[in-house]
């Protein structure tokens, strides 16, 4: 049976000329009924495998590959549909390289005091500076792309689309080399600090020595904050893999319950 196929009709003007349709009505929610959600004995859990679709773990779990929509009404994460049902390890890395092309530059903001102790300037800080959307350059590698992201937390612009890459800035460097980069619109510039490829630039930071890896905000970028000898963080592409796995470990009804379940759902959505 078509999950949607359990929706109630309703009637609607679709293409408003006064004459009504029957529609599905696809903005009926119902969550799991309290009998379910209140019995553990109904539930079991499953690790999706690699590149398993919803019909072929209900052909699975239940010998028919009819009640696949039922993993996404008993799981909350899955309740924003299709689009965050865990993806194999092939669209995986096809998504990264696609979505996380280019590179990520941090910069060390530095507030600058006059000799009255007034601060006259936020040097190389990203508030305010920047236009996305426009062509970024830097002047001596000569590496373009467009900016697609400002991350005032991290201190990060992402640039993509990137041509004669890459960008120059590295800390860890006895040289400590960097360079200036300049909006081509905004004509707005700040000087590197550290540059990543984007997909292993930092989702977010934390203190070394926490093991709940807890966020931290974006003090630890100001110059003479929080030390960077402190610091550790979870990469864009460890944190993808990471919810990735998360979305693969799913609560299922127990086979010998299903039919209950969808007949006790299926009532409360027409009722």
């Amino acid at each position: 049976m078509s999950f949607f196929k359990q929706f109630p009709k309703v009637p609607y003007d679709i293409f408003r000329n006064g004459i009504n349709q029957n529609v599905t009505d696809l903005f009926r929610s119902v969550k799991p009924v309290p009998e379910f959600i209140d019995d553990p004995s109904v539930y079991k859990f499953y690790e999706i495998k690699n590149g398993e679709r919803p019909d072929i773990v209900s052909l699975r779990l239940y010998d028919t590959p009819n009640y696949y929509w039922t993993f996404f009404v008993v799981n909350s994460f899955l309740h924003d549909g299709l689009g965050v049902w865990p993806m194999s390890q092939e669209d995986l890395t096809e998504f990264m390289e696609k979505e996380y092309n280019g590179y990520a530059i941090t910069t060390r903001p530095e507030i600058v005091l006059n000799s009255d102790g007034q601060v006259i300037d936020h040097r190389n800080s990203l508030a305010g500076r920047f236009e996305i959307g426009e062509i970024v350059t830097g002047v001596e590698s000569g590496a373009s792309g467009t900016l697609t992201q400002k991350n005032i937390d991290t201190n990060q612009l992402v640039i993509q689309n990137v041509a004669n890459g890459p960008f120059i800035g590295d800390p860890t460097s006895p040289s400590n080399p960097s360079e200036i980069i300049v909006g081509q619109t905004s004509t707005d510039s700040v000087a590197t600090y550290q540059v990543y490829k984007y997909i292993d630039a930092p989702f977010y930071y934390y203190l070394e020595n926490d093991p709940d890896r807890r966020p931290i905000d974006n003090g630890v970028h100001i110059k003479g904050a929080t030390s960077t000898a402190d610091l550790a963080y979870v990469s864009n592409r460890q944190n993808i893999v990471e919810l990735n796995d998360q979305r693969s470990k799913i609560r299922v009804i127990d086979p010998n319950y299903i039919e209950k379940f969808v007949n006790a759902y299926e009532t409360v959505l027409n009722g």
